[in-house]
């Protein structure tokens, strides 16, 4: 990796910043990319460094912004042909280039971070241990509170106003994970949970028995939380795995947090603050933008694209020789798609 790339992945790194690293892996000629190449993707769509010619950069980035959404990696396959293994991702590549390229798209996320309410045993296990499993912790004792010097100690940030530390966190940027526990203990349970409720996290439990959950419900709904928001909290928080002591419940909460990860399927998995079509910044809505090149059949960004007019309606391309050759020949593609907007 050039200075240059390393010097942005730490700058990008410190400041908790998502991106995404494509490294070609291998390459038939004809084609520009060759195996070592690599590019940074940045959560804005922007490409640094260096890894073939436009007829795989719109793609790579679009498979990277996904990557960072889905927090896996792929393995991308321009120009591949059958026999290649099942864990390839297909890419048509139809450029005059004729060559094949694979690379590899891997995501690079901030730590999640963990936000717990109160300053129970409990909380002090969850802070330790979630620190210990690479979480960024932040440990909530409100002014009123006594504070546990221990709490201080282990946790990254320690914060009074739990309000207004979800607001700062409900406009995360794209590949942040955000994990709350409420461990008050029965002390302002509903408050607390309310609060971080507004931040959409990922994951959000409360340490109550299952009696106590009933109350906590009808408080929430009192609070004007909705059906949704209510059933998206945990409570119990944590497996069933026995757990007694503050430790052994930490771990419980924990494991419970590694599994929902582990299945993103489930609907409490599905939404996060940020992925709301109809909230999205206007220049996320614009990344978003996508259209079929009608010469080679590739997914385009339209903000950059070149682009052509036909019949009234804009056609994107991947690179200034697809456009050329529909210009020159638009009949030939009127059959293909020309735009899939999204």
């Amino acid at each position: 990796m050039k200075r240059e790339l390393l010097d942005l992945a730490a700058r990008l790194t410190a400041e908790r910043q998502p991106y995404a690293l494509a490294t070609v892996v291998r390459s038939e000629r004809p084609t520009s990319g060759k195996p070592g190449n690599m590019a940074l993707i940045s959560a804005d769509g922007a490409m640094h460094g260096w890894i073939g010619g436009s007829c795989t950069r719109s793609e790579v980035i679009r498979h990277a912004l996904e990557t960072l959404n889905e927090g896996e990696p792929r393995l991308l396959a321009f120009g591949s042909s059958p026999g290649r293994p099942d864990d390839l991702v297909p890419v048509p590549m139809s450029c005059s280039s004729g060559g094949k390229v694979e690379v590899h798209v891997n995501p690079v996320l901030p730590a999640p971070i963990l936000i717990v309410a109160g300053s129970s045993p409990v909380a002090v296990a969850l802070v330790r241990l979630g620190g210990g499993m690479g979480y960024t912790t932040v440990a909530e004792v409100p002014a009123d509170g006594a504070p546990d010097g221990t709490l201080a100690e282990v946790a990254d940030e320690v914060v009074e106003d739990l309000a207004e530390t979800a607001a700062r966190y409900a406009e995360r940027p794209r590949g942040w994970k955000l994990y709350g526990v409420v461990a008050t203990m029965g002390r302002r349970d509903e408050g607390s949970l309310a609060e971080l409720a507004a931040a959409a996290p990922d994951y959000l439990g409360v340490i109550a028995s299952p009696t106590r959950m009933e109350e906590v419900r009808r408080v929430l709904a009192a609070k004007g939380l909705d059906a949704d928001q209510i059933a998206r909290v945990r409570g119990p928080a944590g497996l069933d795995i026995g757990a007694e002591s503050p430790e052994e419940i930490a771990v419980s909460i924990l494991a419970e947090i590694v599994q929902l990860e582990a299945t993103p399927d489930e609907p409490e998995a599905i939404e996060s603050g940020d992925e709301s079509t109809d909230e999205a910044p206007r220049d996320e809505r614009a990344n978003a933008a996508q259209a079929t090149d009608p010469v080679c059949g590739m997914t385009v960004a339209v903000a950059g694209a070149p682009s052509s007019v036909f019949e009234g309606e804009p056609v994107y391309f991947c690179c200034e020789g697809c456009r050329s050759r529909f210009d020159a020949t638009p009949e030939l593609y009127l059959s293909r798609p020309v735009a899939d907007h999204s």
